[in-house]
């Protein structure tokens, strides 16, 4: 039996919809999964998806919701995951949903048998279907299960051509139909709204205005156990904090660490951290070079609480430290895993203010940019013609070659970034790259 996550409706969510359709009873006793032996042809499934883009071309599918209803409206269970679109996130303004979210997510591929199964032998509903059905045919044909002609219950044209609802967009459609709206551009929650508004629509006409297809049991190889990706899911350990690292180095504590290798690490933290975040593979390589340097669980909280230090002192030096500069620092001391730091810490290791000389160093750009200046957002042509002036020689594909590949998402998996990964080539967040070369962002 295949792995699956059901989420099913809170009680004040199931009380605010008693009037739309049925109050869903529970499914037989010791048997979840019990709806899939007894599919009914009039059984629906609800179907939302979130992308990359608009462009069933370029753009890719990055979370799907998908709930199973029967005739009568009642839920019979519902199921979501995010999905690794495998290139950049595009205009994560949308959905909300950036790199970092689908690190551990399942491809389309992975998931596609999953989803078959869900939507098999029943009527298919979306809103924008044709949108929808776009991205599923393409998305399936790329996973070697082809999809087929499908139909769906569009619940943006056929309410408003009937002149049930007055509006297209499916928040003010649930506006107009009293229909509890979870929390839009979520996957899942747009599914549950269209099929609330197809049993609105039924209602209020008192018929099913158009009855597409059922859907096929396509045939799919048994898929290996999938476990949903959701939003907001809680952080592995390791993740996202320096202070787990002590916990992935097995060297002894007590180990002296020569000064070449605490430099070494200590220009590591200054790479990782110059955009202030830390991805998974980061922290990984982190730990794996602070077990290659001979740097031990207690000895890396010392460079931490060091580093720190050094900067706080370096923040320091005019005097004062400013509103911006402490936020830094509190930033920093967070991914540390380390006290504030203050003038009373001193530090094992002094820090200095890196500088490189980048002119005729090669690089490449990937995503659209995150950066402004004066407010107005920058455009490839900006990005180049800015790392031009400052003496670099842009490049429009990774190789060997490349010295750095300029990431507007440091967690992305564009094609760009996973290449400069498998080549070792340096990857650097924008804003970084911006500041280390003086550009004049926001």
């Amino acid at each position: 039996m295949f792995l699956r996550r059901f989420i099913k409706p809170s009680d004040t969510e199931l009380e605010t919809q008693t009037s739309l359709r049925p109050e869903p009873s529970p499914s037989p006793a010791g048997d979840p999964d019990g709806w899939r032996r007894t599919t009914e042809p009039s059984d629906w499934t609800a179907i939302d998806l979130e992308t990359t883009g608009f462009s069933t071309r370029t753009d890719r599918v990055v979370e799907i919701g998908l709930v199973r209803f029967d005739d009568g409206g009642r839920e019979l269970g519902a199921w979501t995951t995010l999905l690794d679109p495998m290139r950049d996130m595009g205009a994560t303004s949308i959905h909300g949903i950036s790199a970092r979210d689908v690190v551990r997510a399942p491809t389309f591929a992975a998931a596609a048998p999953e989803i078959l199964s869900w939507m098999a032998g029943a009527r298919l509903v979306a809103h924008n279907a044709r949108f929808d059905l776009g991205f599923l045919t393409v998305e399936f044909g790329r996973a070697g299960h082809p999809f087929g002609e499908a139909e769906a219950f569009c619940t943006m044209s056929i309410p408003y051509e009937h002149g049930v609802v007055e509006s297209r967009r499916l928040v003010d459609c649930c506006a107009e139909l009293a229909i509890p709206m979870e929390a839009h551009h979520h996957a899942l929650s747009d599914a549950r709204a269209s099929g609330s508004i197809l049993f609105a629509t039924r209602d209020r006409l008192g018929r099913t205005p158009f009855l597409p297809a059922v859907a096929p049991n396509w045939p799919a190889p048994p898929p290996p156990p999938l476990t949903a990706c959701l939003r907001g899911a809680p952080a592995p350990l390791t993740e996202g904090n320096l202070g787990s690292l002590a916990a992935c180095v097995g060297v002894p504590a007590e180990l002296e660490i020569p000064d070449d290798a605490a430099l070494a690490y200590l220009d590591l933290l200054d790479r990782v951290l110059e955009d202030r975040r830390l991805t998974e593979d980061e922290v990984r390589a982190l730990a794996t070079a602070a077990a290659d340097y001979g740097i031990g669980r207690d000895a890396a909280g010392r460079l931490h609480t060091a580093y720190l230090a050094g900067i706080g002192e370096l923040a320091l030096a005019d005097g004062v430290i400013t509103a911006a500069e402490r936020a830094d620092l509190a930033r920093l001391s967070e991914l540390l895993g380390v006290g504030p730091a203050g003038p009373g810490a001193v530090p094992e290791v002094r820090v200095r203010a890196r500088s490189e000389n980048v002119a005729g160093r090669t690089v490449c750009f990937t995503g659209d940019s995150v950066c402004t200046i004066d407010g107005q957002p920058l455009s490839r042509p900006d990005q180049e013609r800015l790392a031009t002036a400052a003496g670099l020689v842009v490049k429009s594909g990774v190789s060997a070659r490349l010295n750095l590949l300029v990431l507007a998402d440091p967690d992305s998996r564009s094609g760009k970034a996973r290449k400069a990964e498998a080549l070792g080539v340096r990857r650097m967040a924008e804003p970084a790259f911006w500041r280390a070369l003086g550009a004049p962002i926001d």
